[in-house]
């Protein structure tokens, strides 16, 4: 069966506009208790990107083709998914992400849908635009064990738990 012989999904997450392109396929991953990379191969999108070291958070920019046949599954018009990629300069193994913890989780426009924001993923980027403190660090090797969102937040809070951080 071709990629395009399948059905759309019955749910499809829709990308928050500050949102980066991998945590949005990592809630796609979610919404079906599948990985990642799970995702991809059910879809037939070609071959599995060679990730970062922080694996798919830092999602690599898509090929024209892939991004028509993911917005096609998620119902979405194309240019929604281009506005989240990951900016090609950004693309680099670094030894941790950044994130809000309260952005992470408190995401104003749905409170029930955590999403790792766009902006975290530029190296430069060391303080919370919303809430103006230094942002959070989590190892990049701990990310990369994580399946899909879901499991990527459970990790986050188990570290902080470790690191006693309230």
């Amino acid at each position: 069966m071709r990629s395009n012989d399948l059905r759309p999904w019955p749910v499809s997450p829709r990308p928050f506009a500050d949102e980066a392109f991998g945590s949005w396929l990592g809630r796609v991953a979610s919404r079906y208790q599948l990985s990642v990379a799970q995702i991809w191969e059910f879809h037939r999108l070609g071959e599995f990107p060679t990730l970062a070291n922080t694996g798919w958070v830092l999602f690599p920019p898509l090929s024209e083709g892939a991004l028509l046949t993911l917005s096609s599954f998620a119902r979405l018009g194309p240019h929604r998914l281009a506005r989240i990629q990951t900016p090609s300069k950004w693309m680099s193994d670094r030894p941790h992400l950044v994130y809000c913890f309260r952005c992470l989780v408190l995401n104003p426009v749905d409170i029930a849908d955590p999403r790792w924001k766009r902006i975290w993923l530029d190296t430069n980027v060391a303080a919370c635009e919303v809430h103006g403190i230094t942002l959070e660090q989590f190892p990049a090797a701990i990310a990369r064990r994580a399946r899909n969102m879901d499991r990527l937040l459970i990790l986050v809070s188990k570290y902080r738990q470790k690191l006693q951080i309230a």
